[in-house]
C-alpha cells in the first residue's frame, strides 16, 4: 500500500530536508523565488514559490511532484492527499529475511573456528581479553554452541568494552544479575556455589571468581533455556539464576527475544547477523537442513551420554 499524506489547505507550507534552496528574484511587486531540490530546478508556471507575510510558500504540487510523489486533490473536503511510490522487491531479494533464516539450535556444534573468532574479536577491541577458547570449550562440555555464546558476549559486554553498569573485573560477559538496581550483598544465590559466584553491595550484577567460571554461568543459563534435562554429570550450578528460567523455553537463540532481554524484540537476530555473521558470513536464507537438525540433536546426546556414563560409573 502507498503511503498517504493529507495537507490542509490552510497550510501549504512545507518543511524539507536542506535539499530545498530557494533563490530571490524580483518580478512585479511581488517576491519571487527560484527553488532547487538537489541542484534541479522546480519550475512552477502557474503557482510559482513566493514570500508573504515574511513566510516562504512552496508550491505544493511541484514540489510533490518532483519528490516522486502523486498529487490527488478533493474540492468537497478541500484537501490535497499525497501518495508515495510503492516500492517493489524483488523476490530473490528480501528485505528481511524470513524466520528460517535464524532458525538456529542453541544446542549444537561450534561452526565458527578459534581463529575466526579470535580475528573479529581482534578487529572490533584489539585489547579485549581472549575468552575464545573458553567458549568454544565449556560450550562443548554442555552442548551448547560455544561459537555463538561468545557472540552473544560481545553483544552484551560491547566486544568487551562494557561502559555500563557491569566492568570488566566482574568476569560477568552475559549481565547476569544486572537488574538495574545495586546489588545489597546478601542476594540469593538459588544453589551457586558462593566460592565461584557472589554480588558485591552497590555494585551491580553478579561477579564470578575467575573468567571460566563467568563463561560456564553464562552457558548454563542458556543451557536452562535450551533443555529441560538436568546439568550434566559433575558440573555444579555456576549460575545464579539458572533455577529460575522456564526449562526448555527457549530452543533457538531467537527464543531469547523478550526473554534474555526485555523487550528485546530481535535479541537473536542481533547476535546472528551483527556478531557470529562477522565471524562466519551469512549468505542467504534458508531452512535448517535435516543433517543438520541430526547434528544439533546429536550434540544434545553426547552430553546425555557422558552424563549417564557418569552415573553408572559411581
Amino acid at each position: 500500500m502507498p503511503r498517504k499524506f493529507i495537507i490542509s489547505l490552510t497550510a501549504l507550507v512545507f518543511f524539507f530536508a536542506i535539499i530545498v534552496t530557494a533563490l530571490p528574484m524580483n518580478v512585479g511587486a511581488k517576491d519571487y523565488l527560484r527553488v532547487y531540490l538537489d541542484g534541479k530546478e522546480v519550475i512552477s508556471e502557474d503557482a510559482p514559490a513566493q514570500i508573504i507575510n515574511d513566510r516562504i510558500m512552496l508550491p505544493v504540487r511541484a514540489i510533490s511532484e518532483a519528490l516522486g510523489l502523486e498529487v490527488q486533490w478533493d474540492p468537497v473536503n478541500r484537501t490535497v492527499t499525497l501518495l508515495s511510490p510503492q516500492v517493489v522487491v524483488p523476490n530473490n531479494e528480501p528485505l528481511i529475511p524470513d524466520e528460517s533464516y535464524y532458525d538456529i539450535p542453541i544446542f549444537g556444534e561450534s561452526v565458527a573456528t578459534s581463529a575466526q573468532l579470535r580475528a573479529v574479536l581482534k578487529k572490533n577491541n584489539p585489547s579485549a581479553p581472549d575468552l575464545v577458547d573458553l567458549y568454544l570449550q565449556i560450550g562443548k562440555e554442555y552442548g551448547i554452541r560455544g561459537d555463538l555464546a561468545f557472540c552473544q558476549a560481545a553483544k552484551e559486554t560491547g566486544w568487551w568494552r562494557f561502559g555500563n553498569l557491569v566492568t570488566l573485573d566482574q568476569n560477568n560477559y552475559c549481565g547476569l544479575g544486572a537488574t538495574g538496581q545495586a546489588a545489597t550483598g546478601e542476594e540469593n544465590l538459588n544453589g551457586a556455589n558462593p566460592d565461584r559466584i557472589w554480588y558485591v553491595e552497590g555494585r551491580h550484577g553478579a561477579f564470578f571468581k575467575t573468567p571460566a567460571d563467568g563463561v560456564e554461568a553464562q552457558i548454563q543459563h542458556l543451557y536452562a533455556y535450551a533443555t529441560k534435562n538436568p546439568l550434566p554429570r559433575g558440573k555444579e550450578i555456576v549460575d545464579p539464576r539458572f533455577t529460575l528460567v522456564t526449562k526448555g523455553i527457549a530452543p533457538r537463540w531467537i527464543d531469547l527475544n523478550g526473554r534474555w532481554a526485555v523487550p528485546g524484540t530481535t535479541y537473536g537476530q542481533s547476535i546472528i547477523d551483527d556478531y557470529y555473521g562477522q565471524a562466519v558470513p551469512l549468505t542467504k536464507a534458508k531452512p535448517l537442513s535435516e543433517v543438520e537438525r541430526l547434528k544439533n540433536e546429536n550434540a544434545q546426546l553426547k552430553v546425555e551420554v557422558e552424563r549417564l556414563k557418569r552415573e553408572l560409573a559411581s
